[in-house]
């Protein structure tokens, strides 16, 4: 017998995190009405601009990553079948592909596309501040993925362990979800229909302005309906997880310890060589252990986890993030407001790390109080301003100093601050 998943019915809006986090996170499925964070002509575009590259065939270790599946299979090539800025609109888009594929059912995924959109990155990191703000921030870049399918079944979160829970915000059509907790041992095979009824199977169903969530002990089919259009976060929740990226972190320490030698790691082999001998292979994996233990036990790691840490949490867990956008000619008579929050952490007795949107830069912690001061909170202030509050003290031209134009164009750049009108 199929047991149905929680429903919570409210007024569309934003989400109460803080409800949320107290009924839901990390106990039990649930469905809530919500305004999607992104508009679906804005996905269109993001989807058209992600997918241009591909259009040639099929790239490997990029992002944003996509994939066409059609029928039982992944298209390698899918070319004109990814949309292009001649589909003026995603229904344009649609009736085009459904001509091609001829009735077969099909699902585009985009994962990770809003690096290309900051505004719409954003308006994602916007809409779920306030779960992180009650639940605590991810440790781990969060997944974005774009998901636009039509009658198809997707059924690789039934064949893989957990590892992530999931939001999905439905912006067209309908979605269903069949779910599976993992404590109850592997999943049954008919999990993968969404026709059958199980014994200890959930099932939800989402419409557009509806958002589903998932824990990360849940295996999950998901079934597109016609013309569905998701936006889904997969947020990293397996203890495991950590381990992982850390022993990644230490292997890249290990190997800058020994410059970045770039030739294959084999250990000496042959007459002269036996395992225990000076030029063994036992005294080379030796060497590589106290490698290992000098990088774990010294600041060099310390310091960037912190920073990654920072990163991490001025970004709430989106990653990869926007490039920064290009500056522009600054003068004391220049006026500017504070746009961003400013992630800020020590980096020893005199410096501090500070992370904007993603981005991490340093800079004397002595100076740090009085340029947030100057800045304020989202009020217009004067370049020259500024530049006197950085100035005081170190004995530099008010409204003249090249370090503190510097440090507004990197702030610029990372849109920690915008450029208001200059006065005419």
């Amino acid at each position: 017998m199929t047991t149905p998943a929680t429903q919570v019915r409210q007024a569309p809006g934003d989400i109460d995190w803080a409800l949320f986090a107290q009924q839901y996170w990390d106990r039990r499925p649930a469905r809530l009405r919500a305004r999607p964070p992104v508009a679906l002509d804005r996905i269109h575009a993001l989807t058209v601009q992600s997918c241009a590259p591909f259009r040639a065939g099929t790239r490997f270790w990029v992002m944003p990553d996509v994939r066409f599946l059609v029928g039982d299979g992944w298209l390698r090539a899918p070319g004109e079948k990814l949309p292009d800025i001649t589909d003026r609109t995603l229904d344009d888009y649609l009736d085009r592909l459904d001509a091609d594929v001829c009735g077969q059912g099909y699902l585009l995924t985009v994962r990770q596309p809003l690096l290309l959109d900051f505004a719409l990155w954003s308006a994602v990191r916007a809409a779920i501040r306030g779960l992180w703000q009650t639940v605590g921030w991810p440790n781990l870049p969060v997944v974005a993925e774009v998901l636009i399918g039509d009658r198809f079944t997707q059924h690789v979160g039934a064949t893989e362990a957990p590892t992530h829970a999931a939001l999905t915000w439905v912006l067209h059509g309908r979605m269903d979800v069949r779910l599976w907790d993992e404590s109850g041992g592997p999943p049954p095979a008919a999990l993968a229909d969404p026709g059958r009824d199980l014994d200890g199977v959930r099932t939800m169903s989402a419409d557009a302005g509806e958002l589903l969530y998932w824990p990360g002990d849940q295996r999950h089919v998901d079934t597109y309906r016609e013309r569905c259009v998701a936006l889904r976060l997969r947020i990293p929740v397996d203890p495991r997880l950590p381990f992982t990226a850390l022993r990644d972190l230490l292997a890249d320490l290990v190997h800058g310890r020994q410059g970045n030698d770039e030739t294959v790691p084999y250990f000496p082999f042959g007459p002269g060589s036996r395992i225990d001998e000076p030029d063994g292979v036992l005294p080379h994996l030796t060497a590589l252990g106290d490698q290992l233990r000098a990088v774990a036990g010294g600041e060099q790691l310390r310091r960037m986890l912190r920073v990654r840490w920072a990163a991490l949490r001025s970004a709430a867990g989106l990653e990869p993030i926007p490039v920064p956008r290009e500056g522009v000619p600054m003068t004391g008579r220049t006026r500017v407001r504070r746009s961003a929050e400013i992630v800020r952490m020590p980096d020893g007795p005199e410096r501090e790390v500070w992370a904007v949107n993603g981005n991490v830069f340093t800079l004397p912690a002595a100076a740090s109080d009085r340029v947030l001061t100057a800045l304020g909170d989202g009020r217009v202030v004067g370049v020259a301003e500024v530049c006197r509050a950085i100035a005081a003290g170190t004995g530099a031209a008010a409204g003249n100093d090249a370090s503190a134009l510097a440090l507004l164009d990197k702030l610029y750049r990372l849109r920690g601050i915008d450029v208001v009108e200059e006065p005419t």
